[in-house]
C-alpha cells in the first residue's frame, strides 16, 4: 500500500514553490533595484532555481511512485515535471509557477482519497 507521505509533501512543495515562482521574480527586481548589488538577489535567485529543480524531481520521482495507483492520479505529476521544465527557460518562471500551483493543488487534492487506518 502507497503512503500519502509523498503526496503531502509534493502538494506543499507544488503550492509554495508555485507562489514563489509567480512573485519571487519581482522581489528580486525591487531588491537589485534598491540595493545595486549582486550579492542580495544571488541567495534568491538560487533558491528560486532550486525550487524549480525540486518540482521537476519531485513529479519524477511521484509519477514512479504512483505508477498503476487510482488514487493519485498522472495528471500533478505531470504538472510539476511540465511546470519546473517550463520554469527552467528564462523569462517563463511565471508561467511554469502556474503550472506548478495547480499541479500541487491536485496533489493535495487527492490526500482525501487515502484511508486512514
Amino acid at each position: 500500500m502507497k503512503t500519502k507521505t509523498l503526496a503531502l509533501f509534493s502538494g506543499i512543495v507544488g503550492l509554495v514553490g508555485g507562489i514563489l515562482l509567480l512573485v519571487g521574480p519581482f522581489f528580486i527586481l525591487g531588491t537589485a533595484a534598491a540595493t545595486a548589488s549582486s550579492d542580495a538577489t544571488a541567495g534568491s535567485i538560487l533558491l528560486l532555481n532550486a525550487l524549480k529543480i525540486a518540482n521537476l524531481v519531485l513529479g519524477i520521482i511521484a509519477i514512479v511512485y504512483y505508477k498503476g495507483d487510482e488514487r493519485v492520479g498522472v495528471a500533478p505529476s505531470v504538472l510539476l515535471i511540465v511546470g519546473g521544465s517550463v520554469a527552467i527557460i528564462p523569462f517563463l518562471g511565471w508561467i511554469g509557477g502556474i503550472i506548478v500551483l495547480i499541479g500541487g493543488s491536485l496533489f493535495l487534492g487527492s490526500l482525501k482519497k487515502f484511508k486512514t487506518n
